[in-house]
């Protein structure tokens, strides 16, 4: 009975070959992305899941000590060693830090672009980490250093490396440790990310404080602990004892905590794991539709088939059997062939999203458990609405005149394009904001380039190099600064009556510093060598209603106000611009280039000979501010790169589902085509006819998708101090796209309709 109804299936799949490829692509693309976005979702979600001690192991945060809403992660090393003298309750404390201007040596290469952390000899206890070499208890001691498998391969050559030497350099120390383990990087998910492990008494200097995990002898006192600590008068903290808030938060929502911000630590905003969610259910119900409805209408083109079979006298068992055998065949034929696409897309996807996705992570039971019920609802689906429609037919009707009218579901088809326009609003509207953090003005110098010293005691040599930074073609201006206004700027907190603060950010400079960022003075005039004011900028003022600001002492200081700037961005456009302190400095820690055009691949190397004459024996790390700015928004890019992706994705399953629905209704019209043709109707009025039953749907669908797009992208929107606003260009462009391609879509069918001889379509009637 298999056989046979394999080879019934089979013959009528060849028989509607265009019809039958419609539906395996659109289940294709769907299983593709399904399989895609489901491993990926299980594998963000389960981000540290694997150490043994999830549980018990939690990460110490503290309030902003500069009155933000947020917390910080930064935890001062001796809150770390208060805590481990005085709560049992913490059976070990880690604390992690980035080594910052650490380069490694062999002996025949030198790398400078390693994260080396400094780690306490616990930091095995917390996590499993799997080790390929050497020993977790004592790999994190006094001249060891533990490197990751990819590591060892790239200094060596070689995976078996315990005991060989290496050369740690910073500006001012040399040491040779060995190394002592291999750590393997797991298959699944994990916040922290690094190169090389070492203990604090290597660089014992450089570990003042980081990012603090405690193990809990028991999994449920974090509660109790946290009152506790807070309760303590003496605990101490970055504004003095007894006056920071602490909090634990679980291992394993450390990576969905926007909190962190170390660059050691990978994170994800929760709300892009739900929307991924989202976007994974809309795809999937856009290609289950298509299935769905072509399916039924595949049906419907062979009404005079199953009349025959009932009068016969099909069972329904006998039916049932059929249905779920055919509608496995398209299923698992359209899913392994998924899994193909699959494992070469993978890359691709792993590069777009800067994922770490392994095809090894489909095995992963979660996910085998979601994509195995994904399928079984499927056939499930189709399935019962076949046999069901099937069964109430009546074979007397099935084989009259009338029988071959083909109907489908308007309603579904009406969801899929509010669905598919709504996304094409969202996605132009991201693509427009975008743009627009790309472009508008920040209120100072997009062009510019930073380099920092690697200590601020070689900061002397940085005058010598900015005469010869200026001296290069195509550099405007050069200064000596404290930072810039997007990146590594420094904040204050300054304290005022009845216990009031603010927390300016403080900038300085030399003389060129003004006319480097292009700031615009309003009032006043600039620093210098003999002029000891400060500059500050125009939320300052108005924060404190300062009528007349200049010789004024700016609050919280006796620091006397001498100019006025107009505002500008600092950090990014999802902030207020803050109030700012500008002062003169000749001895900051790094340089300012602004420089003309945009062919700075040409100009870097310019610079990097100039650095090498004053700095011979240190690294060039160019810092380009416009590539820090746009690292500030690098969930929203996320964004954007889903939103775009799948939003074409589901145009593409949707001109699957009107292609294949225009062939079905043409074909079972071409009788009453040609009959209006031979009473006068034209080419455009055939097309008029075919095309105004989907066009309606479509107008419709953007009718109802332009407040939904509205409303989602005002909530997105609504992320940023500085926006673009939502106007009737954007739903113009996503309707004339929409409209447009399905009118393309559509014109394969129609026009082929339209010019066809009349008297063949009524013979082949």
């Amino acid at each position: 009975m298999l056989s046979l109804n394999l080879k019934l299936i089979f013959r009528n799949l060849w028989a509607r070959k265009v019809y039958t490829s419609v539906i395996l692509l659109s289940l294709v693309v769907g299983f593709v992305c399904a399989n895609i976005l489901i491993s990926f979702l299980v594998f963000e979600t389960k981000t540290d899941t694997f150490h043994s001690k999830q549980n018990r192991v939690f990460q110490l945060f503290s309030n902003d000590p500069f009155g933000n809403s947020g917390r910080i992660a930064y935890i001062p090393s001796y809150l770390h060693e208060y805590l481990s003298a005085n709560y049992a309750e913490a059976e070990k404390i880690c604390q992690l830090t980035n080594l910052d201007g650490v380069s490694i040596q062999t002996q025949n290469n030198a790398f400078q672009d390693f994260t080396i952390l400094s780690v306490d000899s616990t930091f095995f206890s917390l996590f499993d980490f799997e080790l390929t070499q050497g020993n977790k208890t004592n790999c994190l001691a006094p001249g060891k250093i533990v490197l990751t498998k990819e590591k060892a391969l790239l200094l060596f050559n070689d995976t078996n490396v315990t005991g060989k030497e290496l050369t740690l350099i910073t500006a001012d120390t040399t040491q040779h440790v060995v190394v002592s383990a291999v750590v393997d990087k797991p298959i699944e998910n994990s916040h922290l990310t690094f190169d090389a492990l070492v203990h604090h008494s290597v660089f014992p200097e450089k570990w003042n404080g980081g990012a603090s995990y405690v193990l809990l002898a028991q999994a449920a006192s974090d509660l109790d602990l946290i009152e506790k600590i807070n309760s303590d008068p003496q605990r101490p903290g970055l504004i003095g004892a007894g006056k920071m808030t602490y909090s634990l938060t679980p291992l394993t929502d450390s990576y969905f905590s926007t909190d962190n911000k170390m660059v050691y630590m990978k994170t994800r905003n929760p709300m892009f794991i739900t929307i991924g969610y989202v976007v994974c259910a809309l795809v999937l119900f856009i290609a289950s539709f298509n299935f769905i409805n072509l399916f039924l209408l595949f049906w419907q083109n062979r009404k005079k088939e199953i009349g025959i079979k009932k009068t016969l006298g099909i069972t329904k068992r006998s039916l049932l059997t059929f249905s779920i055998t055919e509608a496995s065949v398209y299923i698992v034929t359209g899913y392994v062939a998924s899994l193909v696409i699959t494992y070469f897309v993978i890359p691709l996807f792993n590069s777009v999203f800067e994922a770490e996705l392994a095809p090894a992570y489909f095995l992963n039971i979660t996910v085998v458990t979601l994509l195995g019920t994904v399928l079984f609802l499927s056939i499930a689906l189709i399935v019962i609405l076949s046999v069901s429609r099937q069964w109430k037919m009546k074979p007397v009707n099935l084989m009259s005149k009338d029988s071959s009218k083909t109907t489908f579901s308007k309603l579904l088809f009406t969801v899929q394009f509010i669905i598919s326009i709504t996304l094409a609003i969202c996605a132009i509207t991201i693509i427009e904001q975008m743009q627009h953090l790309r472009s508008a003005p920040l209120g100072f110098n997009r062009n510019l380039v930073q380099l920092t010293t690697p200590d601020r005691k070689f900061s002397e040599g940085l005058p010598a190099l900015k005469q010869k930074l200026a001296q290069l073609q195509d550099v405007n201006h050069v200064t000596v600064s404290g930072g810039n206004p997007i990146s590594g700027n420094w904040m204050a907190r300054y304290d005022l009556e009845d216990d009031k603060f603010y927390t300016p950010y403080l900038f300085s400079g030399d003389e060129d510093f003004f006319k480097t960022l292009d700031l615009k003075l309003v009032a006043g005039q600039l620093p210098s060598s003999s002029n000891k004011g400060k500059v500050v900028n125009q939320t300052l003022v108005k924060q404190f209603n300062l009528q007349e600001p200049l010789g004024a002492l700016i609050p919280g200081t006796e620091d006397q106000i001498i100019g006025v700037v107009e505002d500008f961005t600092c950090g990014s456009f999802k902030l207020e611009i803050p109030p700012v302190i500008i002062s003169y400095s000749q001895n900051g820690p790094s340089i300012l280039i602004d420089y003309k055009g945009n062919d700075l691949a040409r100009l870097l190397p310019l610079m990097q000979a100039e650095w090498k004459a004053v700095f011979p024996d240190f690294a060039f790390n160019p810092r380009i501010i416009q590539e820090d700015l746009i690292k500030k928004y690098k969930e929203d890019i996320f964004f954007y790169k889903i939103v775009i992706t799948f939003s074409f994705i589901s145009m593409i399953l949707s001109c699957f589902g009107l292609f294949a629905l225009s062939w079905a209704v043409i074909q079972s019209r071409t009788k009453e085509m040609g009959i209006r043709k031979v009473l006068g109707a034209t080419a455009v009025d055939i097309s008029n006819l075919l095309t105004v039953t989907f066009t309606k749907r479509i107008v419709i669908a953007f009718l109802l998708a332009a407040p939904v797009g509205y409303y989602l992208m005002d909530l997105w929107l609504a992320r940023f101090a500085n926006k673009i606003e939502i106007g009737i260009g954007i739903f113009t462009s996503a309707g004339v796209l929409v409209l447009l391609i399905a009118f393309i879509t559509l014109s394969m069918q129609t026009i082929k309709a339209a010019l066809t001889n009349p008297v063949d379509e009524i013979r082949n009637e």
